[in-house]
């Protein structure tokens, strides 16, 4: 592992020891004013809103990669420091718009690690996810004892921090003038294939809480088994990338395996497949991997998936629904992705 790339390391793990500690619980606090139904409709406006983001940080990144990556994580820990005053869903939709503009330094964060060389992205991220064996379970603790204001308040800080190991980086800066963003038909399954993560993300974790009587510290244990399972599933797409799109739909079809989960609350490790299908659609489709802007529009297909999806889950008003329509279009977009030249 060469220095740069080790940088780029360091910093995705503090963002991600923030993001495990945090995320399993942030539908369970959020569900403590807004109605369960509602979240997805806080889930869709704040996507929505975050959906101009990456095109705003591939053009600053034209002058300097690295400072859409300091401006967009630091605003995004205060953000989610901040989601702790939220009282109703207008005030968490302000404060989640801030936690999004992590969305400005996913471009300069995914040419960095394409400049470095084929496989790097998804290497990152299944070493990122390391933090998920212990962090889920350690929020789960957390919350438990001190209270989610507590936990949200300590990844807010921590996720502030993560571009601090990318200051002193060496970088080869973007200068293209002709900013363009070149839409292709991938691109457009970029949105089918998102959709069911999209769909299932905000009441996975809930349902199995709610539904088999789990503790906060059960949810946790359980999220970390899932991420272990995506740990792996991108780990080993990293050794063996050039099969990436038989890869990213053994994935997806891993991922609709969900559609089980009122047999067992563990069914819901198979959502954990979701940290192997987001890096490998990075891999497959851009069509120039060193250039932010390219980034930048799987970033939108991405998140006009995560909208949809959300919005999905707002009109069907039917959690048990959602879920079994979620494993199926993840089914289907395997089998699209297998039959596609």
């Amino acid at each position: 592992m060469n220095v740069k790339e080790r940088m780029l390391l360091e910093s995705w793990l503090l963002w991600s020891t923030s993001y495990y500690l945090y995320i399993p619980f942030l539908s369970i606090y959020l569900s403590s004013f807004i109605p369960e139904l509602k979240l997805s409709l806080l889930y869709a406006g704040v996507q929505a809103i975050s959906l101009p983001y990456p095109i705003i940080g591939a053009r600053l990144s034209k002058k300097n990669k690295i400072f859409p990556i300091v401006i967009g994580m630091s605003l995004s820990g205060l953000g989610l420091i901040l989601l702790v005053i939220s009282k109703n869903l207008y005030e968490a939709l302000i404060f989640m718009a801030i936690n999004y503009l992590f969305y400005l330094s996913l471009p300069s964060y995914y040419s960095l690690m394409a400049e470095i060389g084929e496989g790097i992205i998804t290497k990152v991220w299944s070493l990122s996810i390391i933090p998920s064996i212990i962090m889920p379970a350690v929020g789960g603790i957390i919350a438990q004892y001190f209270g989610l204001r507590v936990l949200f308040i300590l990844s807010g800080f921590l996720l502030s921090l993560s571009f601090l190991p990318l200051l002193n980086l060496n970088i080869s800066n973007f200068t293209n003038d002709n900013f363009k963003l070149r839409f292709t038909l991938g691109t457009l399954i970029v949105i089918i294939i998102i959709l069911p993560i999209a769909m299932a993300s905000p009441y996975i974790y809930l349902v199995i809480y709610k539904h088999f009587n789990l503790t906060k510290e059960q949810v946790g244990f359980i999220a970390t088994l899932a991420e272990i399972l995506g740990m792996l599933l991108s780990l080993f797409s990293s050794k063996f990338i050039s099969k990436k799109k038989y890869l990213l739909s053994f994935s997806l079809f891993i991922f609709s395996l969900i559609i089980f989960y009122n047999f067992s609350p563990f069914v819901a490790i198979f959502f954990g497949s979701w940290e192997a299908i987001i890096p490998l659609t990075l891999e497959y489709f851009p069509s120039n991997r060193k250039n932010p802007e390219d980034f930048a529009l799987i970033n939108v297909m991405q998140g006009i998936g995560w909208v949809s999806g959300y919005l999905l889950d707002y009109s069907f008003n039917n959690v048990k629904l959602l879920l079994i329509s979620s494993s199926v279009i993840a089914f289907l977009s395997a089998c699209i992705i297998l039959i596609k030249k």
